[in-house]
């Protein structure tokens, strides 16, 4: 995994520990699987989002092209994800 906003991750990871929530760390290792699942065919890059705790990831190949992109986003009290839920969430979530 390549972490490209390596402050930010550093916040929202110092954050989620604050507030006792394993969330985050939980999703991070979904994403890493991920990667195994691919067989070295992608890494997923994680980027700085606009959403306050939030991250952006993409698929990335190593010749540069892009799979999945989507959302890490972290969905707290109040939600400002700006990201629809069926059912109220505390926490991280991926989303495609």
């Amino acid at each position: 995994m390549k972490i490209k906003c390596k402050e930010h991750y550093d916040k929202v990871a110092e954050y989620a520990k604050s507030i006792g929530d394993k969330t985050l760390q939980r999703r991070i290792e979904e994403l890493k699987q991920w990667e195994k699942n691919s067989n070295g065919k992608c890494e997923i890059e994680l980027y700085w989002d606009t959403a306050p705790y939030s991250f952006g990831f993409a698929e990335r190949t190593p010749d540069g092209r892009t799979g999945i992109v989507g959302g890490l986003l972290y969905h707290g009290r109040p939600d400002e994800s700006l990201s629809q839920m069926l059912e109220p969430f505390h926490g991280w979530s991926i989303h495609t």
